[in-house]
């Protein structure tokens, strides 16, 4: 059993003024975020996404803990890497298994919730937890963790992946952002989720929520993981130490760096960990109401599941970076519709770039947020910020790249990752300004 789920057309910029006032950024989005699956390895004229070695991608100390064997082949879709992990039962029972993560960013911090579940599971055995149970008063609400199953193989075909997203994208931006939303949920849904809010009240109340957040903080993890085994963990060591009056070790270790486990920026990780989670919301709620985000379009990114609070902390705090810029409310829009944490946290990864960018090179002076989120600088330049791990040459990005609708004085691709050497000379040649390994803060 697995630990937890996988994770517009182009601007005419012969009119700077009339691009950015458009909606018809759909084949973009399209081309640069759908990894062309079949197409490009079936064509002579394209590369086929390499298959890399985990080494050369991640860290070696990374490979391998406790538990845990990370496959040694890393395929690649032509932008992302899909890692595949496989854990042992002796550590993990259950809920051991072999299965794939889709991105660097994504790897890293399931690597620290699996190391933060084999240390709660190692607390929970021991003497003195068990006795504090026992001592414990049960709890309001009970926290679910069984697993959503995508076995080794299935990642390509989820109905939540990115293609699914950018098809949408596909009918306009504005009917994408008026159409997507938490009422793609079916009513059970939305009711089970609200229940789950009001047991977290109770809790809340009782200073419960503060034990958890202290606890996910010593191991490093998000408080408010989408990983259902790690958040029943959670719940169950932080209500023992709240209720029981038991005290967990200060033994336990962090499995990466704290920089990169929930936002890849630390002062948003502190306040992630620090502050209570109603205040968090309000906060949220602030600084979107401040970016005169629409009301329609706050409640969609606000109640959209897919969406981790901790993500949409991420992403207003680095909108407020941006001041004064443009289309800060078409990204929350944008937002609203994503289907799976893994969009949510490269559209997420996208605003920290241009936020870098615009702090650090020269300041945007507008937003677009098609499908992909672009930034215009002072000077006209063009920024399509990629948090991707390896883009290759295939039809899709050949199409994006050369496309007459992309004709701009300056053009710039930032990756987080690397292109292939055939995929630079082509970007080179058609006169794009290439930046990879544009790291976190």
């Amino acid at each position: 059993m697995m630990f937890f789920t996988l994770i517009g057309r182009a601007v005419r910029l012969s009119n700077l003024r009339q691009a950015w006032a458009s909606t018809t950024w759909a084949t973009m989005a399209t081309l640069l975020l759908i990894a062309p699956l079949v197409a490009s390895a079936q064509t002579a004229d394209f590369e086929k996404p390499p298959i890399l070695q985990a080494k050369d991608l991640v860290p070696a100390t990374m490979l391998t803990g406790k538990g845990f064997r990370v496959a040694n082949q890393v395929p690649t879709d032509g932008f992302m890497a899909i890692f595949t992990i496989t854990t042992d039962a002796g550590t993990f029972r259950n809920n051991a298994g072999t299965f794939q993560v889709r991105s660097r960013e994504l790897f890293a911090i399931r690597l620290a919730e699996l190391s933060a579940i084999a240390q709660l599971e190692d607390i929970s055995k021991t003497k003195t937890f068990v006795t504090a149970m026992a001592a414990a008063t049960a709890r309001p609400i009970e926290s679910a963790g069984n697993m959503v199953l995508h076995p080794i193989g299935t990642v390509e075909g989820l109905p939540s992946g990115v293609g699914r997203l950018f098809g949408r994208v596909e009918g306009g931006a504005e009917q994408l952002w008026n159409t997507a939303s938490a009422s793609d949920q079916s009513g059970l849904e939305r009711t089970e989720d609200a229940a789950k809010q009001a047991g977290t009240i109770t809790r809340d109340a009782l200073g419960y929520e503060q034990e958890r957040r202290n606890l996910a903080k010593k191991l490093g993890v998000d408080p408010y993981t989408k990983n259902p085994v790690l958040a029943k963990k959670l719940d169950d060591v932080a209500w023992v130490s709240f209720a029981g009056r038991f005290i967990v070790s200060t033994a336990i270790s962090v499995a990466v760096p704290a920089s990169m486990i929930i936002t890849s920026t630390v002062a948003v990780n502190n306040l992630i960990w620090d502050t209570p989670r109603a205040d968090l919301i309000v906060r949220v709620a602030k600084k979107l109401q401040e970016l005169q985000v629409p009301e329609d379009r706050i409640q969609q990114f606000m109640h959209n599941a897919a969406i981790p609070l901790s993500v949409q902390v991420a992403v207003v705090e680095h909108l407020t970076r941006l001041s004064g810029v443009s289309g800060r409310a078409g990204v929350i829009g944008l937002m609203g519709g994503v289907l799976s944490e893994s969009q949510a946290r490269f559209l997420a990864g996208a605003v920290r770039m241009l936020a870098d960018y615009h702090e650090q090179q020269q300041p945007i002076v507008a937003l677009a947020a098609p499908g992909p989120v672009i930034g215009r600088d002072r000077d006209g330049t063009v920024i399509v910020p990629a948090p991707v791990d390896y883009v290759s040459w295939t039809e899709g990005i050949a199409q994006f790249a050369t496309s007459p609708t992309l004709e701009a004085p300056q053009r710039s691709i930032w990756l987080t990752g690397k292109m292939s050497p055939r995929a630079k000379r082509e970007f080179a040649a058609l006169g794009w300004t290439l930046r990879e390994g544009a790291q976190n803060e």
